[in-house]
């Protein structure tokens, strides 16, 4: 398929709840998405109906910008989807192609038809799709936990196949519940609070106690990184160091 655009199709689970500040919470996530995909081989970012795409520079991007969405909070599952012209027919001709190599006896179609300027409604597409799959293949159609799922989604661009679900963290994306101070010990419970909270849509900024140059610095050490592993959740961080080696020495 080296031939078709690629996208990732990132969904949201929370964000789907909100109300009339929903877009905020769109346009943050989005914010965070590009941030997270930087020098990653993604053309462009955009948004659809409950959802956002991203678009590859190559097929070989998939791989990083896989590995990258996954740490992003606010993304609850995403996609690798294949870009085609809005014709059935095309979709029905590569499908032989796509459904290669996969094993499966029951199977369901789900279209979104997001573009309402095509001509058959999402029924429909179900419809004629899944008899040709189905013909194609012998399986049958299961609408409730079947072997495979074919989502099929009409946007203004094209049409969107994908199939294999890649599960994230959900949440909320980072930065639409302020920011927090995270005092780090060194321990677990630290930095487990501030992955919490991050997933709650706060920004962490990072605070560690030290008494070098009176012990080694192994917890500075420690300290960093740990926030280098969180970091890759908010794209940014600042550490604050505050050293405790004079006030024990005035104490003792």
């Amino acid at each position: 398929m080296d031939d078709l655009k690629s996208h990732a199709i990132v969904k949201t689970h929370e964000l789907a709840l909100k109300g009339k500040n929903r877009p905020w919470f769109m346009r943050k996530l989005t914010d965070n998405l590009r941030a997270a995909t930087r020098g990653a081989g993604v053309e462009r970012i955009w948004k659809g109906q409950l959802m956002v795409g991203l678009t590859l520079s190559d097929e070989e991007a998939w791989p990083e910008v896989q590995s990258r969405l996954k740490e992003v909070f606010g993304v609850a599952k995403f996609y690798k989807a294949y870009e085609l012209p809005q014709d059935l027919e095309g979709l029905k001709a590569r499908m032989p192609g796509f459904l290669e190599g996969r094993n499966f006896k029951s199977f369901r179609i789900t279209t979104n038809r997001a573009d309402k300027r095509f001509p058959m409604n999402s029924e429909a597409v179900n419809r004629d799709l899944g008899s040709f799959v189905q013909h194609l293949t012998g399986a049958q159609v299961k609408l409730k936990d079947p072997e495979l799922s074919i989502y099929v989604d009409i946007q203004t661009i094209g049409i969107l196949v994908y199939f294999d679900e890649v599960k994230a963290h959900g949440g909320l994306p980072v930065g639409v519940s302020g920011k927090v101070a995270v005092m780090l010990s060194g321990g677990i419970d630290s930095p487990v609070a501030a992955w919490q909270m991050m997933k709650r849509g706060c920004q962490a900024m990072y605070v560690h106690f030290h008494s070098y140059p009176l012990v080694d610095r192994t917890s500075i050490e420690k300290a960093v990184d740990l926030v280098e592993h969180l970091t890759k959740h908010q794209y940014e961080s600042n550490l604050f160091m505050a050293p405790l080696g004079e006030i024990q020495k005035k104490l003792s």
